[in-house]
């Protein structure tokens, strides 16, 4: 399993890869500019030969390993071995030396932005010409060449591609100095500054190539570093949810405030994972009503590092809590949810918990509920709640309106259960209830481990879980972090992208089965599914006020 970079929590470097690139482009700017500025003209072959040999094969290798493309490999590795067998010529060494240069520029702009490739160009540019004005100057004193204007030239484009690649990284605060990425981009910066002065300050002397040219070769090599190394995470703000990767698993921080915190882990994390706070180790451990695992951990104010340790990988997560006070209740798994819909949307933003509060739209979901239970003649209600605000609020409205429609509220099994309680109630309670009319939950109860708990649930809805939004988020968090959908995340990702699940009324069944026997289609999977190894249908038409 790939190593993984301890504060960034991204995948770490691939070393083969990092060093093949690095020795590729040092080696080809090298032959390159002996190439094209005639540098060997009256060196030792030798030296030529050995440049050009190891680039080719470099290449051939990289071809082999890295499976780069084929028809870039045999040219690199012609080119390379031409540039010392015409050196004795003037014009063919030079069309090859610049050739070789091209193909490198090339091979830079793969899979780049058009600026990316802007900022490629200028470096191969300046390492080819530096190559070949110190080697120039070195060997070759029989005049007509006036290399200062060129070095200094160079010289500035270097300076001003780093600080491009400065402002393009964002990386203007702890991380230029906290994280691999951040240093290379800093070593780029500084090392043509260096460059910069010394070109300036040296006269046309022989020292001005000598010395210039290693810090060239110093931003060179930083610069092949930089599509290997990590980029850095967003530094955590507080109160935010934290989303990070490391340990081989994405992590969860949340509500990421000073107290009580959950980090939590998907499923395809396995279990067996410890997180460490300070001196303190919690187990992460599976919740009802809830994916993956759980650790609960008390977070101090401030910034401080989560050690995360899953079989024998370990890594760190920082967190900052800044001076925000806690907020009771936050640390519960659907809190979380609703949070990783935000950072799922790309909106980091901070998520008050769900159950604080019941939403009109969802009091009148619940009404219309009672109205289909009245009318499929229900002889009972039997409701389940908690001791949180939105639950008893959500009670309360399911009496009321079943005292409104002569519904009696009992605990009777001949009737209808109804749940509007949180998740993991919800799931003990499903878990052993059987009621003859069924068993119904509410709107925020949507989510895979709660409504499996049973064979089979009704929920009212205003959306459908298949259309393509609610399956487009669903894939989309399953990518970012692992986990099945839920209402309260569905609601954060609508709003961040500014849409709105304010549909009709419809009453969905969910059901646990691996085939939709009207369609076929097979629903076995995980990946964005709202009912994972089932499905969910509707079994009204749209609900309206009677």
């Amino acid at each position: 399993m790939e190593d993984m970079h301890t504060h960034t929590g991204v995948p770490g470097v691939d070393l083969l890869a990092l060093v093949l690139r690095v020795l590729l482009l040092t080696g080809t700017a090298l032959t390159a500019g002996i190439g094209l500025l005639r540098a060997g003209a009256v060196m030792r072959p030798s030296f030529a030969w050995a440049c050009g040999g190891a680039t080719a094969a470099l290449a051939g290798l990289s071809a082999v390993l890295l499976h780069i493309n084929t028809g870039f490999a045999i040219a690199h590795v012609v080119l390379a071995l031409a540039v010392p067998l015409a050196l004795r010529w003037r014009g063919p060494s030079a069309f090859l030396g610049f050739g070789l240069a091209l193909l490198l520029i090339a091979e830079a702009a793969l899979g780049h932005t058009s600026l990316n490739f802007f900022l490629d160009t200028i470096v191969v540019v300046v390492a080819v010409v530096w190559s070949g004005l110190a080697l120039a100057k070195t060997w070759n004193s029989d005049g007509g060449l006036r290399p200062r204007p060129i070095a200094l030239t160079a010289a500035l484009a270097l300076l001003g591609a780093g600080t491009g690649q400065l402002l393009l990284s964002g990386l203007f605060d702890r991380r230029l100095l906290s994280t691999g990425y951040g240093i290379a981009v800093l070593v780029v910066v500084l090392g043509a500054a260096v460059v910069l002065a010394v070109t300036l300050l040296t006269r046309d002397d022989v020292r001005v190539y000598r010395y210039g040219a290693i810090g060239v070769l110093a931003v060179v090599l930083a610069w092949g570093a930089l599509p290997g190394i990590p980029l850095p995470h967003d530094l955590p703000v507080p109160g935010v949810a934290r989303l990070a990767q490391t340990a081989g698993t994405p992590v969860l921080v949340s509500p990421h405030r000073a107290g009580k915190n959950l980090v939590h882990f998907p499923e395809s994390a396995g279990q067996g994972i410890t997180v460490k706070q300070g001196g303190t180790v919690a187990r992460a451990v599976p919740r009802p009503g809830a994916s993956g695992t759980w650790a609960e951990v008390d977070l101090p104010a401030g910034r401080s590092d989560l050690v995360i340790r899953k079989g024998e990988e370990t890594g760190t997560v920082d967190v900052d809590t800044g001076e925000l006070p806690e907020i009771a209740g936050a640390a519960r798994p659907e809190c979380a949810s609703a949070a990783l819909g935000a950072l799922a949307a790309g909106a980091p933003t901070p998520v008050s918990c769900p159950d604080t509060q019941l939403l009109p739209e969802d009091a009148d979901a619940l009404r219309k509920h009672v109205a289909f239970l009245a009318e499929v003649r229900a002889p009972s209600l039997s409701v389940v709640g908690d001791d949180t605000p939105r639950s008893r609020a959500a009670a309360d409205v399911v009496r009321e309106e079943a005292t409104r429609r002569g519904l009696p509220v009992n605990d009777s099994p001949e009737g209808a259960l109804v749940l509007v309680s949180g998740w993991e109630k919800t799931s003990h309670v499903l878990e052993r209830a059987q009621f003859v009319y069924g068993m119904h939950v509410a709107p925020w109860l949507l989510h895979g481990p709660v409504v499996t708990s049973a064979p089979g649930v009704a929920v009212p809805l205003r959306f459908d879980p298949r259309d393509r939004g609610a399956l487009t988020y669903g894939m989309t968090q399953a990518s970012a972090f692992g986990d099945p959908p839920s209402l309260s995340g569905y609601r954060q990702w609508a709003r961040a992208r500014g849409e709105s699940l304010a549909g009709e009324v419809t009453m969905y069944a969910s059901a646990q089965v691996n085939v939709m026997q009207m369609t076929g289609h097979q629903h076995g999977g995980n990946h964005g599914q709202w009912i994972p190894q089932g499905t969910i249908v509707a079994v009204s038409g749209p609900l309206t006020e009677k």
